[in-house]
């Protein structure tokens, strides 16, 4: 993965850079330099944003009259050049930080296309396109790109700590009298590990942090020959076909989840005391509250305590997952569908009336659901194995696998006793359920590769192609049930 670091301050060195007029409409004004990291760090963000916001409107949308129409409303297609000589302010900013959202948007953009196609074959909810970068949403940010040592360049400065130099220099005529025309700006950063070489930098100047962005490396482990089935849940975050857990640490996020609906509900009480509908009307009306934005300030730092909650317990389990079997097999589940609302119920004797369907116990399974993201471990689970050699995974069919035993193969819906309960109606076999549905799931994925040798094979054991093709290091004579 790409690492992160904590940016500890910014400095100014030689020139002081150049951000604009005081009016920037009047190249006879006064002339502004940026006299603090804070202010320079600023301008870099501001002028990201705003060569991001330029590409973007040009992006079309279909109209009412299914005609495609900027979704600017109308079109900017202003080159850098063109860019710096309209906008003063943009004069003396690096090239590689004004050249880098080209790459960026585009990728953004068609990435969100391809996802809303694929949502909708699945009838799923698209989602919204991208949007303009905003300040408020967004964040201050900005990326530079490396370019073989051209900008953004790191150096070592001790063990813990080191400097990112960004160079910049001031148009001719725009540095103050007696200064240098170059400028530099230095980000002192804290780091924990080596910087693995990187191609960009990405600073996020609302969260003082940055982001270089580098090949991960490869997670180092010798072969096992084991195999393991895991079953995803919400009492158990996992269950392994060995019959261990993993649990979340469910007190600190209930914590953090009653601290943020807290806020919640207080958001929503400034929005109906303002008379609004909803808070996205009330955030867009210009009449918001100090108290609101700081609020949602809170939110947003509590919802992002959380993520690393959850990021930090799945890379630990994740990893070991990854160093200690050659197969990995997983539900292929539909989250989505999991959590889905229930069918309104009409009442057949009352118009316009509903009968109970549920809903309420519902949406406390939907809480749940989300606070264990499950998808979390499957997406970690499906980059690590490409990272280590020689460990596959497997995707199978969850169908019935907390119903059937894993001893006799009896399906039946009354052997779930309850979550944590099972016990078999034909062979009384007893044991946990979550452990059980690992067991079938384990056997599924073996089953599963088991046809795969024999198309690669054959029924005769004779290779179908030369070289013998393996998922991971697990093949027919390799795996054993761990």
């Amino acid at each position: 993965m790409s690492q992160k670091v904590v940016l500890e301050r910014v400095t100014l060195d030689g020139a002081k850079p150049f951000i604009g007029y005081t009016d920037q409409h009047d190249p006879c004004s006064e002339k502004l330099y940026a006299n603090t990291g804070s202010q320079a760090m600023e301008w870099l963000c501001n002028a990201w944003r705003y060569r991001f916001n330029q590409l973007r409107s040009n992006r079309c949308k279909y109209g009412k009259d299914k005609t495609l129409i900027p979704i600017g409303g109308t079109l900017d297609t202003r080159s850098v050049s063109q860019s710096r000589k309209e906008c003063s302010w943009l004069t003396a900013v690096p090239s590689l930080i004004l050249e880098s959202p080209t790459r960026i948007e585009r990728v953004e953009w068609f990435t969100s296309v391809k996802r809303r196609k694929t949502l909708l074959s699945k009838r799923l909810k698209p989602g919204r396109m991208p949007r303009f970068k905003s300040y408020k949403r967004d964040g201050q940010h900005f990326i530079c790109w490396y370019n073989g040592g051209r900008n953004a360049v790191y150096r070592q400065v001790n063990r813990n700590h080191g400097i990112i130099t960004i160079t910049g220099q001031n148009p001719k005529g725009y540095s103050q009298a007696g200064e240098p025309l170059r400028y530099r700006i230095l980000l002192h950063v804290r780091v924990s590990q080596p910087i693995r070489e990187y191609t960009a930098i990405q600073v996020d100047w609302t969260n003082r942090t940055v982001v270089f962005n580098n090949i991960p490396l490869p997670i180092r482990r010798k072969p096992t020959g084991k195999a393991i089935g895991i079953d995803r849940g919400c009492a158990h975050a996992a269950a392994d076909s060995n019959g261990r857990f993993m649990d979340l640490p469910k007190n600190r996020l209930k914590a953090i989840d009653r601290e943020i609906r807290k806020r919640q509900k207080s958001q929503a009480r400034r929005v109906k005391t303002a008379g609004y509908f909803s808070e996205k009307e009330y955030a867009n009306s210009g009449r918001t509250s100090r108290a609101y934005w700081k609020t949602r300030l809170e939110i947003t730092k509590l919802h992002a305590k959380s993520k690393r909650i959850l990021d930090d317990v799945y890379q630990k389990y994740t990893t070991q997952l990854v160093r200690d079997n050659d197969l990995i097999v997983l539900e292929n589940l539909r989250l989505a569908n999991m959590s889905r609302r229930n069918k309104p119920v009409p009442d057949p004797l009352h118009e316009g009336r509903y009968l109970h369907n549920g809903q309420a116990a519902k949406r406390g399974l939907n809480r749940s659901l989300r606070q264990a993201s499950m998808g979390r471990l499957s997406s970690m689970l499906a980059y690590k194995t490409k990272l280590a050699d020689g460990v596959g995974m497997i995707l199978v069919n969850p169908a019935y696998t907390s119903q059937t035993c894993s001893q006799c193969g009896y399906v039946a819906k009354e052997n779930r006793e309850s979550q944590a309960v099972f016990i078999c109606k034909k062979c009384s076999y007893k044991t946990n359920a979550d452990v059980n549905a690992a067991k079938n799931i384990l056997k599924r994925g073996l089953d599963t590769l088991a046809i795969t040798s024999e198309n690669l094979w054959g029924a005769d054991g004779t290779p179908v192609e030369q070289g013998r093709k393996t998922i991971g290091n697990a093949t027919r004579e390799s795996v054993a049930v761990s």
